[in-house]
């Protein structure tokens, strides 16, 4: 594994360059990133690409993403974007090549083309993180088609606003593969949930009656903690309800 963490690592390209095709995971932090020199690495099993910085078009750091689309690195299993990723259509072709070998991949998009993508390409995908803005019609019918054609899926993360809950879980009720029994929840700084405790009640219950007959986990990630729900106390005891049934395998609120 190779970190670095720096604003500009132009200067350390030729360094890279020097590791060998061994190399099996690869882990990058940093703001100006010039790619080309992956395209050597068709070893890796584990690609992190993770920014904390705004750019745009005259600093993208996905500029020279566009010589990975090409390239089969048919060993990659995890694939991970945070905060930013390439544009659509070049991660879409990139999908094209090497989404048959995920096993896991995240990245913050909420774009509807790149989740047919998903749904087509990355079949054997088990644990899943994206961005889901908005639950227009659009967008719930590319996260059933990724459910019906990603039947190896077992955990998904959204990362949401608050916004559609319930409309997600009757999708993921009725849509997600036998295999899935974990969903995480993640809200974004000042977003509060909006799920009441009978939308909890009738999830796990639909949940209850699904052929499956694996219990789910529940993982819900926000800076409020608890006061992220306005119904704490009445959802809990949805929660422990469905605990001592057997529905729930656990419920955390990180």
């Amino acid at each position: 594994m190779q970190y670095y963490e720096c604003r500009d690592l132009t200067n350390i390209i030729p360094s890279l360059k020097k590791l060998p095709n061994t190399l099996i995971k690869f882990e990058l932090y940093g703001y100006i990133i010039p790619l080309s020199f992956i395209t050597k690495f068709t070893n890796l099993q584990e690609l992190v690409l993770l920014y904390s910085c705004d750019f745009d078009e005259s600093n993208d750091p996905f500029e020279d993403f566009n010589e990975l689309q090409h390239v089969t690195f048919s060993q990659l299993q995890i694939l991970r974007f945070e905060d930013a990723s390439p544009k659509t259509d070049l991660l879409i072709k990139f999908l094209e090549n090497n989404g048959k070998f995920l096993k896991e991949f995240h990245v913050e998009s909420d774009n509807y083309l790149l989740n047919l993508a998903i749904a087509k390409y990355c079949f054997n995908l088990k644990i899943f993180s994206i961005l889901i803005l908005s639950y227009e019609n659009y967008e719930l019918e590319s996260l059933k088609e990724i459910f019906n054609n990603c039947q190896n899926l077992e955990s998904i993360k959204v990362k949401c606003e608050g916004e559609y809950e319930k409309e997600l879980l009757d999708v993921i009720s009725e849509y997600s593969p036998n295999n899935f029994s974990e969903l995480g929840l993640y809200y974004s700084y000042d977003a509060k949930s909006k799920l009441l405790p009978d939308t909890f009640e009738t999830f796990f219950v639909n949940w209850k009656n699904r052929t499956s007959l694996k219990s789910i986990s529940l993982i819900i990630d926000s800076y409020s903690g608890k006061n992220i729900f306005d119904n704490y106390e009445e959802i809990m005891k949805v929660i422990e309800k469905f605990i001592k049934l057997g529905v729930i395998k656990k419920f955390i609120i990180d």
